[in-house]
C-alpha cells in the first residue's frame, strides 16, 4: 500500500514535470516577455498604495549625483533632477531651505483624545504636545495651497463630511512639522474620501486590489494572447504602484524577466491615447532604469504597444457602449455629443531652481494623438447612428474637423491649464447650450473602466453631479440629469431646465470587448519580433525598413505572388523638429488634422503578406485576396496610401469597396476607395491604421 502510494505520487510529479516542459517547449531566448502595465489603483482606501502613489506616479526617483548612470528622461538640473516632474521639487524632496514647504504640518485622527498619525510610523500626539497657536484644522476644511479650493470637500451629493475625526495640524503660515512630507500625508486622506463616496471595499484583499473590471480586462487579454501565441509569449503584469504581497511593480517584473533569460520584451499600457507620460516616462524609462542597474539593458530588445484608440475595434466598442444611451431618444432627435478624454497640461516651466522643473508637456505627442483618435471615433459614431439621429459634434453644427470647432474636451485638466489645446467639459457644455442643444451626451473615452476619475474627479472639476450611491451599488455608471443655462442642476421638465445631459459610463460592462481591442494592438507589437498567431496563415511577400524621418514605399512586385501590386506609401515626417523641439513660444496645439506634426511614429519594418485563411465576410462579397499590412495596427498621424489587387473580372469599378477586418465584430468594416484601376485591377485608398484588408462588393 505504501509503495503503491509512493509510486502514484512519483508518477504524478513526473507527469507534471513532463507537461510543464511540453508547455514551455520554446526556448526562453525565442520567447517574448509581455509586460502589461497598469496604475494598480485600488478599489478601496489602501494605505500601502496611497502612501506610495505620489512617489511612484508623480515624482519618481532622483538623480543623486552629477552624471549618475541609468537615469532616463530625468528633468531639471542637478541637484534638482527628478524622473517624472509633475510636482515641484520643493514639495517632494527635503532640501536645505525648504523645510516648511516640504513639511509644514501633519495629518492625524483624533482617537480617544490622542492624535494618531495617518501612517503607523508617525508618532501619536497628545493635545499637550501641540504648541499654542498651532492650527488644528478639520480635514473637511483644509484648503489646497495650489488652488485655494477644499482638498477634502464634503460628499457632493449629501454635504456630509467624509473624513470625520481627521485633522491637519499646522499650516504653511504656522508650521508644525513632523518629519514627513505634506504631499505624502495628504494622499491617504484623498483615497479615504474617494472610497467613502464611491463605496469601495473595506476588507482585504479587495481593498488593495484593482476593481473587478480592471482585473477582468487583464485576465481576458492574457488569455487571448496565450491562446493565440502559446508558449512563445509570457504575459505578466507590473504596476506603477505595487502593494506588497498582492501586486508587483513594473521594475520588479522586468527584472524577473531579465534574470530568467528573456531577450525580447513588449511593454504596453491600455491607454487609448499615445502620450509620453504613459508610454515613455511612466513605462519604458522606469523599466530601462532597472534593467540598466542590473546590467541587462543591452541584452533586451524592447518594443511597445502605445494605444488602443483609433482602431476598428475601439470604434466598434464605442458604438456598442453608446447604443442604449442614444437609442433612449426617439429617432430623429438632435443630440450634441461631447467626446471626453483625460487630457494633459499644456505648457510647463523652463529651467531648474528651488521649485525644480516640470516635464515640458508642450513637447508631448499626446495632444495630437488624442484629437486624431477623436476624429476616428466621431466618424464611427456618425456612421452607426447618423442615419437615424441628428448627431452634432461641432459648434454651430458646421461641417468641420478643425479642433476649435469640435466638442472635444479634456476631463481632468483645469481650464487655466488648457491654453487652447481643448475645451473643458464645462466649456463644451456651455457652448452646446448656447447653440440651443437640449440633449447632450458626454462619453468618457479615455478610461477602460469606471473609476475615481470618471465618477468623481472629472465631475467635481467640471461641476457635474456625482453618481447616486444606489446606482454605484447596482453598478450603474451612466447618469442623466438636467441643467439651467448657467450650469446649475435643476429638475428635468421644469421651466429652468434647458438641457438634459447624459454622462455615459466607460467600459466596465465591456471588459471582454475592451480586452479584444487591447489584444489587437498587442498583436502588432509581437509581430515586430516575427510572431504571428498560431491559427493565422500569412505568407510574407515584401518587407522593408522605413524611417519616421523619410517615410517610404513597400510594394509586392514578384509575379509569383498572388498579391502582386499590393503597395503602401508612407509620407515623410512633415515637421522633423516637432513637437520634440518645441518651446513654450513655438508650440502650437494641432488644430487642422491635415497639418499634423508627425506621420509614422517610429522607424519600423513594414511588411506585406497574403493571409491565406481570412475570416468570412458577412456583409460583402470578396473579389480579391486578403492582404496583411504590418506590423498589425501600426498607426500614423497622416494618411498613408495603400493599393490592393483584386482578381475578379467583370466587376463594375464603382461597386468596389475596401474592407478592414475588425476583431470585435468578427466582420469587415468598409472603407471608401480613392481610385480604382479597372485595367490592372487595383484599388487605392487611404488609412491611419494597418491591418488585414480586402477588396469586395456589398451583398
Amino acid at each position: 500500500m505504501g509503495m503503491k502510494k509512493f509510486f502514484s505520487l512519483g508518477a504524478t510529479i513526473t507527469l507534471l514535470l513532463f507537461w510543464t516542459t511540453m508547455a514551455n517547449s520554446t526556448p526562453v531566448k525565442d520567447r517574448v516577455a509581455v509586460l502589461i502595465l497598469s496604475w494598480g489603483a485600488p478599489a478601496g482606501a489602501c494605505l500601502d498604495y496611497a502612501w506610495q502613489s505620489h512617489q511612484t506616479c508623480r515624482i519618481g526617483d532622483r538623480t543623486l549625483y552629477p552624471g549618475q548612470p541609468c537615469k532616463f528622461g530625468h528633468v531639471g538640473e542637478f541637484p534638482y533632477q527628478i524622473h517624472i516632474g509633475i510636482l515641484p521639487w520643493a514639495l517632494t524632496c527635503l532640501w536645505p531651505g525648504n523645510q516648511y514647504v516640504y513639511d509644514s504640518s501633519g495629518t492625524y485622527k483624533l482617537v480617544d483624545g490622542v492624535y494618531v498619525g495617518v501612517h503607523p510610523d508617525i508618532p501619536s500626539l497628545t493635545p499637550a504636545l501641540i504648541p499654542a497657536g498651532i492650527p488644528i484644522i478639520p480635514a473637511v476644511e483644509v484648503k489646497d495651497p495650489m488652488t485655494g479650493g477644499l482638498m477634502y470637500a464634503p460628499d457632493p451629493r449629501t454635504g456630509e463630511d467624509t473624513l470625520p475625526g481627521w485633522y491637519q495640524i499646522g499650516s504653511i503660515e504656522k508650521p508644525f512639522p513632523n518629519g514627513v512630507g505634506d504631499i505624502y500625508e495628504a494622499a491617504p486622506l484623498a483615497f479615504m474620501r474617494w472610497a467613502v463616496i464611491l463605496q469601495g471595499p473595506t476588507e482585504m484583499p479587495d481593498e488593495c486590489l484593482e476593481p473587478a473590471p480592471a482585473r477582468e480586462v487583464f485576465d481576458y487579454t492574457r488569455g487571448m494572447l496565450e491562446d493565440a501565441f502559446g508558449d512563445r509569449v509570457d504575459v505578466r503584469f507590473g504596476m506603477y504602484t505595487a502593494v506588497p504581497g498582492l501586486t508587483k511593480s513594473r521594475e520588479d517584473v522586468a527584472e524577473e524577466f531579465a534574470n530568467e533569460g528573456f531577450t525580447k520584451m513588449v511593454i504596453s499600457r491600455e491607454t487609448t491615447d499615445n502620450n509620453q507620460y504613459a508610454n515613455e516616462i511612466m513605462g519604458k524609462y522606469f523599466v530601462m532604469e532597472r534593467l540598466c542597474e542590473i546590467g541587462k539593458l543591452d541584452q533586451i530588445e524592447i518594443q511597445q504597444a502605445r494605444q488602443v484608440g483609433r482602431t476598428p475595434e475601439f470604434n466598434a466598442l464605442n458604438v456598442m457602449n453608446l447604443k442604449p444611451l442614444i437609442e433612449a431618444y426617439p429617432e430623429g432627435s438632435r443630440i450634441a455629443v461631447i467626446y471626453t478624454t483625460h487630457g494633459g497640461s499644456w505648457g510647463g516651466k523652463v529651467g531648474g531652481g528651488f521649485m525644480g522643473k516640470q516635464q515640458e508637456w508642450f513637447t508631448d505627442i499626446g495632444p495630437e494623438n488624442r484629437y486624431l483618435n477623436y476624429l476616428s471615433w466621431k466618424r464611427a459614431i456618425q456612421a452607426a447612428y447618423g442615419n437615424r439621429y441628428d448627431l452634432v459634434f461641432t459648434i454651430g453644427g458646421v461641417e468641420s474637423d478643425l479642433r476649435e470647432d469640435n466638442f472635444f474636451a479634456y476631463g481632468r485638466i483645469e481650464e487655466s491649464k488648457l491654453n487652447g489645446v481643448a475645451y473643458s467639459i464645462r466649456q463644451a457644455i456651455q457652448l452646446a447650450k448656447a447653440d440651443g442643444h437640449d440633449k447632450i451626451l458626454i462619453p468618457p473615452c479615455h478610461w477602460f473602466y469606471d473609476c475615481t476619475d470618471t465618477l468623481l474627479n472629472m465631475r467635481e472639476l467640471n461641476g457635474l453631479p456625482v453618481q447616486p450611491k444606489e446606482d454605484i451599488a447596482a453598478q450603474k455608471y451612466d447618469l442623466t440629469y438636467c441643467e439651467d443655462m448657467e450650469g446649475k442642476e435643476v429638475p428635468c421638465g421644469t421651466a429652468d431646465s434647458v438641457a438634459q445631459i447624459t454622462i455615459a459610463s466607460s467600459y466596465s460592462h465591456f471588459t471582454q470587448e475592451f480586452a479584444t481591442t487591447y489584444y489587437s494592438v498587442l498583436r502588432g507589437a509581437l509581430e515586430k519580433f516575427g510572431l504571428y498567431p498560431k491559427k493565422v496563415d500569412i505568407k510574407l511577400s515584401a518587407s522593408q525598413f522605413v524611417t519616421k524621418l523619410n517615410g517610404g514605399s513597400v510594394e509586392v512586385t514578384s509575379n509569383s505572388h498572388e498579391i502582386k501590386g499590393a503597395k503602401i506609401d508612407i509620407p515623410a515626417d512633415p515637421y522633423p523638429d516637432r513637437p520634440e523641439g518645441c518651446t513654450p513660444e513655438t508650440a502650437i496645439p494641432t488644430n487642422d488634422p491635415s497639418d499634423t506634426n508627425d506621420c509614422l511614429w517610429e522607424d519600423t519594418v513594414i511588411t506585406i503578406g497574403h493571409q491565406v485563411d481570412p475570416s468570412s465576410m458577412k456583409k460583402a462579397q470578396p473579389v480579391g485576396p486578403a492582404v496583411h499590412f504590418g506590423p498589425y495596427r501600426t498607426m500614423f498621424n497622416r494618411d498613408v496610401t495603400i493599393r490592393l489587387p483584386y482578381n475578379k473580372a467583370g466587376v463594375a469599378p464603382e461597386t468596389l469597396k475596401v474592407y478592414i477586418y475588425n476583431h470585435l465584430t468578427n466582420d469587415w468594416d468598409s472603407i471608401e476607395p480613392e481610385s480604382v484601376d479597372g485595367t490592372n485591377r487595383l484599388v487605392t485608398f487611404k488609412t491611419n491604421v494597418l491591418g488585414l484588408f480586402r477588396v469586395g462588393v456589398e451583398k
